[in-house]
């Protein structure tokens, strides 16, 4: 009984990862640690698997910044990168996971801008840190994730049209 339960474990683990496969663009990066992984992979409501890739992204984003102070800078960039891909992962999980106006797409995305927000500064931090050749980096990190930011309000105040609509001048 005791050794069937972490086999069972592991099927239904392997089990879900097999379907997150399936859904394409909604990979983890393949540059996480296995413990890194299983922690968001086990999380199965969207709301709760949105936060955990973001735990384990302020993580890599925190430990970029330590090593960015410590002059690794090739380091920082890695976690820098990392990052990125967990904050892109998160946004398209939440879109591709929850129906279009759902109390779930809605909760997700408002986790993905708070936690964007929240996290700002700290991102801002790393790239001043980053010296001039690792500084493209920082910048289409702070680029990418930023315009993830502006999409997830967007979809949140007018369904995606709000800031089209705001952007157009009148005649």
């Amino acid at each position: 009984m005791a050794r069937s339960r972490p086999i069972s474990l592991l099927v239904l683990l392997l089990a879900f990862e097999v379907a997150l496969a399936q859904q394409p663009g909604v990979r983890l990066p393949a540059d996480l640690s296995e413990e890194e992984s299983h922690q968001i992979a086990r999380e199965g409501k969207p709301k709760s698997h949105v936060e955990a890739a973001f735990k384990v992204s302020v993580a890599r984003l925190t430990q970029a910044l330590e090593f960015a102070r410590d002059s690794q800078y090739r380091e920082s960039a890695q976690n820098l990168d990392l990052y990125a891909e967990l904050v892109t992962y998160a946004d398209s999980y939440a879109r591709r996971t929850t129906s279009e106006r759902s109390r779930d797409r809605h909760s997700c995305l408002k986790t993905v801008e708070q936690q964007i927000f929240k996290h700002n500064m700290t991102l801002d931090s790393v790239v001043r840190e980053l010296p001039s050749n690792y500084r493209d980096t920082g910048v289409r990190v702070t680029s990418m994730v930023r315009r993830i930011r502006l999409r997830a309000i967007d979809d949140l105040l007018g369904g995606g049209s709000f800031l089209k609509s705001s952007n157009e001048t009148p005649d």
